[in-house]
């Protein structure tokens, strides 16, 4: 009677641990540019602020990183070219920083960028 309702409580939890998927997918952002975000007139922020342009799959994205304070400001000019594990919202990129703590980045812009082909060679 035990092993009958081991396996019929097998049969029930097992459908619905493989039904289950994650939503979120994290994919990797290469960093292909950075340059410092003027803030707008009247904003006096003291933070330092960039506009981070990275790659992820066949678009681009345009985030503004503020740098919490504290850290080295300048730090993120030196990201150029790394890869990141990122998690891309409708608005926001998600990302871990340092120290593992899930920062989040506001989008400014994304634009898809054509997909790359293999060059046909010529035959005679």
């Amino acid at each position: 009677m035990r092993t009958a309702v081991i396996l019929l409580l097998s049969a029930m939890l097992v459908p619905l641990c493989l039904g289950q998927s994650s939503t979120e997918k994290w994919k990797v952002a290469t960093i292909t540019g950075v340059k410092v975000h003027e803030p707008a007139a009247g904003n006096d922020s003291s933070a330092a602020q960039y506009e981070v342009t990275s790659r992820i799959e066949n678009t681009e994205y345009v985030v503004l990183y503020v740098a919490p304070r504290g850290s080295v400001p300048d730090i993120v000019r030196y990201r150029l070219g790394q890869e990141v594990p990122v998690l891309v919202g409708t608005d926001t990129i998600k990302y871990n920083d340092i120290t593992g703590t899930t920062r989040e980045v506001r989008i400014l812009s994304r634009r898809n960028l054509p997909t790359s082909t293999p060059a046909k060679e010529d035959k005679h």
